[in-house]
Protein backbone atom coordinates (compact mmCIF):
# COMPACT_ATOMS: atom_id res chain seq x y z
CA UNK A 1 0.00 0.00 0.00
CA UNK A 2 0.89 3.60 -0.56
CA UNK A 3 2.42 5.86 1.77
CA UNK A 4 1.96 9.44 0.09
CA UNK A 5 -1.70 10.49 0.52
CA UNK A 6 -1.89 11.83 -2.66
CA UNK A 7 -1.11 8.22 -3.71
CA UNK A 8 -3.51 6.48 -1.37
CA UNK A 9 -5.50 8.84 -2.95
CA UNK A 10 -5.41 7.76 -6.69
CA UNK A 11 -5.38 4.33 -5.47
CA UNK A 12 -8.71 4.63 -3.94
CA UNK A 13 -9.76 6.56 -7.13
CA UNK A 14 -8.48 3.68 -9.41
CA UNK A 15 -10.31 1.30 -8.27
CA UNK A 16 -13.80 3.43 -8.15
CA UNK A 17 -12.70 3.83 -11.49
CA UNK A 18 -12.26 0.40 -12.24
CA UNK A 19 -15.84 -0.55 -10.61
CA UNK A 20 -17.78 1.99 -12.61
CA UNK A 21 -15.78 0.99 -16.01
CA UNK A 22 -16.24 -2.84 -15.23
CA UNK A 23 -20.34 -2.30 -14.63
CA UNK A 24 -20.70 0.01 -17.91
CA UNK A 25 -18.90 -2.20 -20.43
CA UNK A 26 -21.02 -5.25 -18.66
CA UNK A 27 -23.55 -3.17 -19.26
CA UNK A 28 -23.32 -2.71 -23.07
CA UNK A 29 -22.71 -6.72 -23.41
CA UNK A 30 -25.94 -7.28 -21.91
CA UNK A 31 -27.12 -4.82 -24.24
CA UNK A 32 -25.99 -6.73 -26.94
CA UNK A 33 -26.64 -9.95 -26.10
CA UNK A 34 -29.93 -9.03 -25.28
CA UNK A 35 -30.30 -7.86 -28.98
CA UNK A 36 -28.65 -11.36 -30.35
CA UNK A 37 -31.26 -13.43 -28.37
CA UNK A 38 -34.41 -11.55 -29.84
CA UNK A 39 -33.39 -8.80 -32.70
CA UNK A 40 -36.27 -5.80 -33.04
CA UNK A 41 -35.80 -2.01 -33.42
CA UNK A 42 -36.17 -1.51 -29.29
CA UNK A 43 -33.26 -3.69 -28.42
CA UNK A 44 -31.10 -2.32 -31.39
CA UNK A 45 -31.51 1.54 -30.22
CA UNK A 46 -30.99 0.19 -26.16
CA UNK A 47 -27.67 -1.84 -27.77
CA UNK A 48 -26.43 1.08 -30.27
CA UNK A 49 -27.24 3.84 -27.13
CA UNK A 50 -24.91 1.56 -24.62
CA UNK A 51 -22.33 1.14 -27.09
CA UNK A 52 -22.27 4.89 -27.52
CA UNK A 53 -21.75 5.62 -24.22
CA UNK A 54 -18.52 3.15 -24.04
CA UNK A 55 -17.55 4.79 -27.20
CA UNK A 56 -17.76 8.23 -25.32
CA UNK A 57 -16.34 7.10 -22.05
CA UNK A 58 -13.21 5.85 -23.73
CA UNK A 59 -13.82 2.29 -22.86
CA UNK A 60 -13.96 0.79 -26.39
CA UNK A 61 -12.47 2.08 -29.30
CA UNK A 62 -14.46 4.03 -31.86
CA UNK A 63 -13.34 1.75 -34.70
CA UNK A 64 -14.62 -1.02 -32.27
CA UNK A 65 -17.71 0.99 -31.46
CA UNK A 66 -18.34 1.56 -35.51
CA UNK A 67 -17.88 -2.63 -36.04
CA UNK A 68 -20.02 -3.96 -33.22
CA UNK A 69 -23.04 -1.73 -34.47
CA UNK A 70 -22.29 -2.46 -38.15
CA UNK A 71 -22.90 -6.19 -37.18
CA UNK A 72 -25.91 -5.50 -34.71
CA UNK A 73 -27.82 -3.50 -37.66
CA UNK A 74 -26.55 -6.26 -40.22
CA UNK A 75 -28.43 -8.76 -38.04
CA UNK A 76 -31.69 -6.54 -37.46
CA UNK A 77 -31.50 -5.69 -41.44
CA UNK A 78 -31.85 -9.94 -41.98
Amino acid sequence: MANIKSAIKRAELNVKQNNRNSAQKSAMRSAIKAFEANPNEELFRAASSSIDKAKSKGLIHKNKASRDKARLASKLAK
